[in-house]
């Protein structure tokens, strides 16, 4: 059984013992209890020494809960009846106890109640068999005690289960809370922009373009800077709109447009080929994570303008892929790898794999100059926890990672690199 991992809630305060340090603590406490039962034991009757060594294995396999909780539970139990016929006493039955809260906890309901009826049932026949088989006061005193302590444990480990549930209940409400909140913003925000900036380039890419036609109209050539105004104002307006179009858009199924993404980038002379094996549609069997699919998609349309701006080559890959419960994108050109300047591109790129525990590699490929990213997402078919990818951290690449060199028509401006 895997590990049960605490809860944990923003701002709540580390505790001093958690983990294997509590493991070990417990354990501590549990062979002192067993010595202590079999020493009373001993001086009070005396007891063979092979009757201590079914009471030392409970305590001795307690560690192994996280893993193996219904091991815990059989040889805890095992040792309780192996002891039973020595008369240790109930300080004997402890690890017992809690191995069955343990097991409770660990979801074996079924397998916990079950011991604690055919323990009861043991434990009133052996008080029944030591009295003689005569129902007395002394005979309902141990039953019940013994009775009650086992309901304890199962109670404890239920309620301690539920108490877990009910705390990553409330913390995915509080998620899901600061999503709808930032939703919420997103779209507050892309109605500012849309009310505000959309207007105003608008009103410069039509001032332009009515300068420009008239120009043409009388004959003379329109100044080269006004053409560049409104090419820039057109650049501006689709930018604007894509921005606008990805603050609203919280669908989850970004990636589903990346084949859309690429023929904007091939309508610009470049060779985009496109291999996403990520079915994100509507109708997507295993839902992906909406920040996994929103970061991997940026990381595409980032790469991609990258690519174009940058790379000598004329020819780019894109690869979208799960792998060991990772969403691993890969954007990779076949111009010359060169020299790498970070810029806002890059920088923006790592900040949301960092966001998201992923990792981050940009360099020399097989292919070319290659971006690669693997980003952990829990909703993966696999359903095993990221373990992300070899590739070097963030750092190491900011510092030692070749880059590329600018595209030749670029070459006069090596500022262009630091927009990467």
């Amino acid at each position: 059984m895997s590990q049960h991992p605490e809860p944990r809630t923003a701002g709540a305060r580390p505790e001093i013992l958690s983990g294997r340090r509590l493991d070990l603590v417990v354990t501590g406490v549990m062979l002192a209890d067993t010595l202590a039962a079999g020493l009373i034991k001993d001086v009070r009757d005396g007891m063979p020494t092979w009757g201590w060594l079914p009471l030392m294995l409970g305590p001795l396999v307690f560690p192994l809960w996280r893993r193996h909780p219904r091991l815990v539970l059989v040889v805890s139990v095992g040792s309780v009846l192996a002891s039973g016929p020595l008369g240790v006493g109930p300080l004997a039955v402890v690890p017992a106890l809690v191995a069955i809260a343990v097991a409770m906890y660990t979801g074996y309901r079924a397998l916990s109640v079950s011991t604690v009826f055919a323990l009861s049932a043991v434990t009133a026949l052996g008080n029944l068999h030591n009295a003689g088989w005569e129902v007395n006061g002394q005979v309902v005193e141990r039953t019940l005690l013994v009775i009650g302590w086992l309901h304890v444990a199962l109670i404890s480990g239920l309620s301690r289960r539920q108490r877990d549930a009910y705390m990553a209940e409330a913390e995915h409400v509080r998620e899901e809370a600061v999503k709808r909140k930032a939703a919420d913003e997103r779209v507050r925000i892309a109605r500012e922009l849309h009310d505000s900036l959309t207007h105003s380039i608008s009103v410069i890419r039509v001032q332009a373009g009515v300068a420009i036609h008239l120009a043409r109209k009388r004959g003379d050539e329109p100044p080269s800077a006004l053409v560049a105004v409104e090419e820039a104002a057109k650049d501006a307006t689709r930018e604007l709109r894509e921005t606008l179009t990805m603050l609203r858009d919280d669908d989850g199924h970004r990636l589903a447009r990346v084949e859309d993404l690429a023929d904007r980038y091939r309508g610009l002379g470049f060779t985009v080929e496109v291999d996403c094996a990520i079915d994100c549609g509507a109708d997507c069997p295993v839902a992906l994570d909406a920040e996994v699919d929103h970061a991997a998609y940026r990381i595409v349309q980032e790469a991609l303008t990258n690519a174009v701006r940058h790379s000598s080559g004329d020819a780019v890959r894109v690869r979208v892929a799960r792998e060991d419960g990772a969403v691993v994108v890969e954007v990779a050109d076949n111009g010359t790898p060169g020299r790498v300047v970070p810029g806002r591109g890059l920088t923006g790129m790592r900040e949301r794999v960092d966001a998201l525990g992923g990792t981050l590699h940009v360099g020399p490929g097989e292919y070319g100059f290659t971006v690669r990213a693997s980003l952990p997402d829990d909703t993966a078919a696999t359903g095993t926890a990221a373990t992300g990818t070899a590739e070097a951290d963030a750092a190491e690449a900011d510092a030692a990672a070749p880059g590329r060199a600018a595209r030749p028509a670029a070459a006069a401006e090596p500022e262009l690199e630091e927009s990467r």
